[in-house]
């Protein structure tokens, strides 16, 4: 396959009309039926007019989009994003990137490609919710493997501010306890690129087996963006001990700030995942809104063979 890209080059948009059909297939792979998708009354509660779209949706469209236009060269190695506005019903949400770097991969990845992306999600009157960047790695002549994904982070000491107290500064730098996922199934992985591409079929190396072992990773290998621990009933990210749920009261009023992810070997049907959850920053800042409370958790992915997966860092904002 031809590998070169231009610099500057637009990928083709990926478009999707978003309503209860788009966030109900979506919610039922990734187990995300919050109230604030699914009832007026609980967005209304949150302060918002209606109900809304999920961020991690937006995210699943700009993989999509990504996944789309590599076509098989390569894979995904990391991505970022902030959410900056919220999706309603009927919004037309358009996933958009741009290259902004293309540079030879250093060793041991001499062969390959590294391409630096910015990338976004619009609404339907042209406003950015979703800013945010990727680098991806094509193959070329060199084997299917990715770039070193990040070591552990330094911890901070912050003192304590309006919302950021002892107890939350008493979790900084304390993994939480292992958790391990069930094995992926190959249906998860189908059920999962079927609600990302809907109404459109996904691409036929996300549901085919023959297709799939055509491609650099020989075999059928879920999307980046994949949640191994759906439907896992202790699985629960709303509910780490320094989390404040979605509280009405000052300091407990959420938002999702966005993530940064960095991917290592790909999730293989029969893989099962093992996540160790820190967190690695929290700090106050002045916002439109007053004081705003950033809390970063970081989640790190091992496969059963303890070979990195996927390292991911979650913002989480209170004001």
């Amino acid at each position: 396959m031809v590998n070169a890209t231009a610099l500057g080059e637009r990928l083709p948009p990926f478009i999707r009309v978003t309503d209860f059909a788009n966030w109900n297939r979506y919610a039922a792979v990734n187990d995300e039926f919050i109230d604030v998708h699914m009832s007026a009354d609980a967005a209304r509660a949150a302060g918002q007019p209606d109900v809304f779209g999920m961020g991690n949706l937006r995210i699943a469209y700009v993989h999509a989009m990504l996944h789309s236009w590599l076509d098989g060269r390569g894979d995904i190695s990391s991505f970022s994003c902030q959410f900056r506005g919220l999706n309603f019903r009927g919004d037309v949400l358009s996933a958009h990137a741009t290259t902004t770097t293309v540079t030879p991969a250093p060793e041991p990845l001499a062969g390959a490609t590294l391409v630096d992306l910015e990338l976004g999600v619009t609404n339907g009157s042209g406003v950015e919710t979703m800013p945010g960047s990727a680098q991806v790695i094509l193959f070329g002549d060199a084997p299917a493997q990715m770039p070193t994904p990040p070591s552990q982070p330094s911890i901070p000491a912050p003192s304590p501010g309006e919302y950021l107290d002892d107890v939350t500064i008493s979790w900084l730098g304390r993994p939480l306890a292992p958790l391990r996922s069930l094995p992926v199934d190959a249906n998860d992985i189908r059920r999962w690129a079927l609600a990302a591409w809907y109404p459109e079929p996904p691409p036929p190396d996300l549901v085919d087996d023959d297709i799939a072992r055509t491609t650099p990773w020989r075999g059928l290998v879920a999307p980046r963006d994949f949640n191994p621990y759906a439907w896992n009933p202790d699985h629960r990210p709303d509910a780490y001990p320094w989390m404040r749920g979605m509280g009405t009261e000052p300091g407990r009023r959420g938002l999702n700030g966005g993530q940064r992810c960095w991917h290592g070997a790909p999730i293989r049907v029969g893989d099962t995942i093992t996540c160790v959850v820190t967190l690695i920053d929290a700090y106050e800042k002045p916002g439109k809104l007053g004081t705003m409370l950033f809390l970063v958790d970081e989640s790190r992915w091992t496969n059963q063979h303890g070979t990195t997966v996927r390292v991911g860092q979650r913002t989480s904002i209170y004001h």
